[in-house]
């Protein structure tokens, strides 16, 4: 394991995230493979490429966001450790007022590799952690839309 890469400079405006609420992924590039612990999940391989994370802010998208983008917090969840050795390069939001993680997660899984139990912790979902070779922004925007969802680019790098 190498110590993490510290890659991200994210100077992401937080008042352009928004105050709508719902779910959320971050695309984030992984320069190299690594292999560490996100939390409770034993050490696992991350490949080098790219990855989607599916999470929900239904208590609001900026307050959600803003914490992850902040590189000084405590490490709670298998998302904050991940973001140590990522680049985050785009976020996109999809307003709702229920819970859609899951639905969206069930969907990125028919068309990418996952990293098994990451971020699913809360939920029967075998992942909420997607992985691929190349920039997914293009499909994921397109699975969203499939499902129903209004996905708006919110932050492109």
């Amino acid at each position: 394991m190498t110590a993490p890469t510290q890659a991200r400079s994210n100077t992401f405006p937080t008042d352009a995230i928004g105050t709508g609420r719902g779910s959320y992924v971050l695309l984030m590039h992984l320069p190299e493979e690594q292999t560490f612990a996100a939390g409770s999940l034993s050490h696992s391989p991350f490949p080098k490429g790219h990855y989607a994370y599916v999470g929900s802010a239904l208590g609001g998208f900026r307050s959600r966001l803003s914490r992850h983008l902040r590189t000084d917090k405590k490490l709670l969840w298998h998302i904050d450790y991940l973001l140590q050795y990522t680049s985050l390069y785009a976020i996109i939001t999809c307003e709702t007022e229920g819970k859609t993680e899951c639905v969206i997660a069930q969907t990125l899984a028919q068309q990418f590799e996952s990293i098994p139990g990451f971020g699913a912790s809360d939920c029967r979902c075998p992942s909420h952690l997607f992985f691929a070779t190349d920039d997914m922004t293009p499909s994921v925007i397109s699975a969203l839309e499939t499902i129903g969802l209004e996905p708006r680019l919110k932050w492109r790098k």
